[in-house]
């Protein structure tokens, strides 16, 4: 997925100006796994049902009223570093 298009996404779930190049670099650079599920979510619509230690998309729109770009970077930190990314969520972090 090229840049334009991770820009036009975050734009259109109201992420602000000063938000959107560093937020797309994290897009840009979601494991493959994660990359993978957020295209088919652009593409189709489909909701992911991937698990990553005990968390997995619809529980962190819902816990933490995450916009779904959020949670699929919540998603990537938790498989990239599940032990710090995991307390944070448990502790309630947004």
């Amino acid at each position: 997925m090229n840049r334009d298009r991770i820009i036009m996404i975050l734009c259109a779930q109201d992420y602000p100006d000063y938000m959107l190049e560093q937020t797309a670099d994290k897009v840009e650079r979601m494991d493959e796994r994660i990359k993978n599920v957020f295209e088919d979510w652009v593409e189709n619509g489909t909701i992911p049902t991937l698990e990553i230690e005990g968390w997995n998309y619809n529980s962190l729109i819902s816990k933490f009223k995450m916009r779904p770009v959020a949670a699929f970077l919540a998603m990537d930190w938790l498989m990239r570093d599940p032990e710090k990314a995991s307390k944070a969520l448990k502790r309630g972090i947004r």
